[in-house]
């Protein structure tokens, strides 16, 4: 009985893992972004997505059930893109998500790149981390973002 005891207390000591998962997997929704062009060489960029849905492989990846809004800023001055914003999912279960991203260049293809980090939510998304690249483009409804990278559910 006295072991038993023990065993238990030693178990609530330890700590619990986190369920990680590969978040690669590809975003699909619609763009609504709009150019501001300031001078020659200086663009700032109103960025509006809405993401209605995430597309994976994975069987255990817990943002292919994320849908709603991202939104930003990105400033294009003389080539060099910098700025950032937010996504705000909910996810199958009703649990918020909020993702930030950065942007860091654009690929030959006129793609953005750059990189998302796991801020928060609700539920199993509240002290949830992680994060990874992202790669996204098109035009309205022809928008996807590829995203890869690792989410832990803590």
């Amino acid at each position: 009985m006295r072991l038993t005891h023990f065993m238990t207390f030693i178990a609530l000591l330890m700590p619990v893992s986190a369920a990680a998962f590969d978040a690669k997997g590809t975003g699909t929704g619609t763009s609504m972004n709009e150019a501001v062009p300031i001078h020659d060489g200086l663009v700032l960029v109103k960025v509006s997505s809405m993401y209605d849905g995430f597309e994976t492989d994975m069987a255990d990846n817990a943002l292919a059930t994320a849908k709603g809004p991202c939104f930003g800023t990105m400033i294009i001055d003389k080539g060099a893109v910098s700025g950032g914003g937010a996504c705000n999912y909910t996810d199958a279960d009703g649990e918020a998500i909020v993702i930030s991203w950065t942007p860091s260049g654009f690929n030959d293809e006129g793609r953005t790149l750059g990189t998302w980090e796991v801020i928060g939510g609700t539920g199993k998304w509240m002290e949830a981390s992680g994060g990874g690249d992202f790669n996204a483009g098109g035009e309205g409804d022809d928008y996807t973002n590829i995203v890869t990278g690792e989410v832990n559910l803590n």
